[in-house]
């Protein structure tokens, strides 16, 4: 199972290093299988900052995350830290 669910890019840079980095730092800490795109058949490793960048998500964007969990409350955890991220 899966949890999902959509992030915003806030930041008024868009998806750039800092945020990237912010974001795959905290997915390889806790060790969480985390996929970021702007759809489902676009998805890329929340673990690759240059993944990341490479989809020039600008501000404004939206995203689809994908945690692989059977825990709802984890998952949504997960995506409301990589909303923060996002804020700019």
């Amino acid at each position: 199972m899966a949890y999902q669910a959509e992030v915003v890019v806030l930041d008024p840079i868009g998806l750039h290093a800092r945020p990237a980095g912010q974001i795959v730092k905290f997915v390889k800490e806790g060790a969480h299988d985390v996929k970021i795109g702007p759809n489902a058949d676009e998805l890329v490793a929340g673990n690759s900052a240059l993944r990341l960048m490479a989809m020039r998500a600008t501000t404004g964007s939206t995203l689809l995350v994908v945690v692989e969990t059977d825990d709802d409350s984890l998952g949504k955890s997960i995506v409301d830290q990589i909303q923060e991220f996002l804020k700019g």
